[in-house]
């Protein structure tokens, strides 16, 4: 195995400037290809494409695995991340765990993504939004702060597939109707005794039903990672895929892709999943019964279509002692979440704070 030693910072060589020939990298502020050195601008055209969606059953011969130039996949061995970027672009750190154990690996039959909602949040800001969340971490050791360095912090496309259907569900169910009778009640007085009351009480009636219920799914989203990451990248959701442009690599210069690791089939599991959740929901209220119980449901789907699309995503990912922290910036939106550890000293004294307060309340209020 042999490790790769370029510097993160050397950016693709796809896109060179027509002014002085330097590498051109998208511009988040200007959502256009820019130099770094003379500042020439390239606008991106993506007016005459069209965002596709394929059948899922067709999926093997519809969609395409063209990603736009040469792209090599990188694959860690400390965590399983696999990245796709440009050939000429590599890196010496994983930007999922931090790791430097990582090796080139072929470039697989992967299917291209159709659209991505572009970087919104830029790497300055998204650093400042870092050290700022450090700032607040009142519990984490002081040396932590030196961990919000430029460097440490990477923009990597995170991987969804979504899923459009048409669903057709029968269902059948016990449907509750309430309604109240006036009985007479013993009420008990605490001193042993009690007397008899009138109280309308509420009672349900139960009813057979069932019936058909039609449902269109549009884009339900699919995290496509199953990187350790994935739980905080669900809680900066959400992604407004109304912001959705078809792909081009013009916007990868400067950023990463990851590689999807939960396929097609198995996304499209998890999306019927949800949308059967969904589905309950939606009868249970079609219903429009005081209580609904013992509901069955069974779903066919039809014209299901799928995308693979990629979101922006901000992620540093630090090792303090032995563990891996991450902390990630929703590249779309600026909302933030991270992981951090907790000093057990700055701990200790709080605790030891708190103990004193509540053995000096009681002891004044026992000598007072």
């Amino acid at each position: 195995m042999s490790e790769v030693t370029q510097s993160t910072q050397e950016v693709i060589h796809q896109f060179p400037c027509s002014g002085c020939g330097a590498d051109m990298v998208f511009d988040v502020e200007k959502q256009a290809l820019s130099c770094p050195y003379c500042e020439n601008i390239i606008e991106i055209n993506a007016e005459n494409s069209s965002i596709k969606e394929y059948p899922i059953e067709a999926a093997a011969e519809t969609a395409s695995r063209n990603w736009g130039g040469k792209t090599v996949i990188i694959h860690c061995d400390s965590c399983g991340a696999e990245t796709v970027m440009d050939a000429n672009r590599l890196t010496a750190e994983c930007a999922f765990c931090g790791s430097i154990h990582i090796r080139t690996q072929s470039n697989e039959d992967v299917i291209k993504p159709e659209s991505l909602v572009p970087f919104k949040i830029d790497k300055q800001t998204a650093i400042n939004k870092f050290r700022t969340w450090l700032k607040k971490r009142y519990l984490s050791p002081g040396n932590l702060k030196i961990l919000a360095r430029e460097e440490k912090i990477h923009g990597v496309y995170i991987p969804f597939w979504t899923f459009d259907a048409d669903t057709n569900s029968f269902y059948t169910a016990e449907k509750g109707i309430y309604y109240y009778d006036t009985e007479r009640v013993y009420v008990k007085d605490g001193k042993g005794g009690g007397r008899y009351e009138q109280r309308r009480v509420r009672k349900t009636r139960w009813y057979p039903t069932s019936g058909v219920y039609r449902h269109y799914f549009n884009d339900v989203l699919v995290c496509a990672s199953n990187q350790e990451g994935r739980n905080l990248i669900k809680r900066i959701e959400p992604f407004y895929t109304t912001e959705l442009v078809p792909y081009r690599s013009e916007y990868l210069p400067g950023f990463c892709a990851e590689k999807y690791s939960i396929g097609l089939e198995e996304g499209f599991i998890e999306a019927r999943a949800r949308m059967d959740s969904e589905l309950r929901k939606l009868i249970t209220r079609h219903i429009a019964a005081d209580e609904v119980r013992n509901l069955r449901v069974r779903t066919s789907y039809s014209n299901v279509k799928f995308k693979h699309i990629l979101l922006p995503v901000w992620i540093a990912a630090y090792r303090y002692g032995d563990r891996i922290y991450k902390f990630v910036v929703n590249g779309q939106t600026g909302l933030v979440k991270g992981e951090a550890p907790v000093s057990i000293v700055k701990a200790a004294a709080i605790a030891v704070v708190v103990l004193s307060l509540i053995v000096l309340y009681y002891f004044y209020r026992t000598n007072g």
